[in-house]
């Protein structure tokens, strides 16, 4: 009897260590599937990034947003390969032109392309928090101005945005004229602030 105790005890301590074997070798799976998962929504991101720079022409502004492509049929509007159920920010992302090139900013969720020149066989990705007007300090930290638009105690742009991105709106909702802060304050308040978020490279 004592014998047979010990026989059901060892093979009970048996079953459990391949019960936990089998546990890591899972976990080291998943992790490895997850990483090239991650590895394939990188490459499609940066391909969409290179999408939307090559297909950023005959724009005479040194900047050119992503939802004026696609307002002018050059792009469709892309998925965040990062997230099932949402799209890319048609606002934070651009084409500029500096000195012959074309450099891409690209933003997806919380992932971001930087001025990236679109010639470069590889872009840099990095991870951001969205624009806070709270004070941030410390390395891998950007910093900029943010405007909206006001009239009457009205707030009429539904956020903060870059200045030039804000010149943009504004004259796509009030007209060509408004092609400068100057004009803008003309007629309307505008308000600005300063903003920081955190920016930090990950692949």
């Amino acid at each position: 009897m004592r014998e047979l105790f010990k026989e059901r005890g060892s093979g009970t301590y048996e079953f459990l260590v391949i019960v936990f074997v089998c546990l890591i070798i899972t976990v080291i799976v998943l992790l490895i599937v997850i990483n090239v998962d991650k590895q394939t929504s990188f490459q499609v991101f940066k391909y969409n990034a290179k999408i939307i720079g090559i297909n950023a022409i005959n724009y005479n502004d040194e900047t050119v947003y992503l939802y004026e492509m696609i307002n002018d049929n050059l792009v469709t509007n892309m998925k965040n390969t990062f997230s099932d159920d949402e799209f890319c920010n048609i606002y934070d992302s651009k084409v500029e032109f500096k000195d012959d090139k074309r450099l891409v900013t690209f933003r997806c969720g919380d992932y971001l392309i930087y001025n990236q020149d679109i010639t470069k066989k590889d872009y840099n990705i990095y991870k951001v928090s969205d624009w806070s007007f709270k004070e941030k300090k410390g390395s891998h930290v950007d910093v900029t101005v943010l405007y909206t638009l006001f009239k009457d105690g009205k707030q009429l742009l539904n956020g903060y945005y870059e200045k030039n991105l804000f010149i943009r709106l504004v004259m796509d909702s009030y007209g060509s004229k408004y092609n400068n802060l100057k004009e803008i304050k003309k007629d309307y308040e505008v308000k600005e602030k300063k903003a920081y978020r955190k920016r930090v490279l990950v692949n």
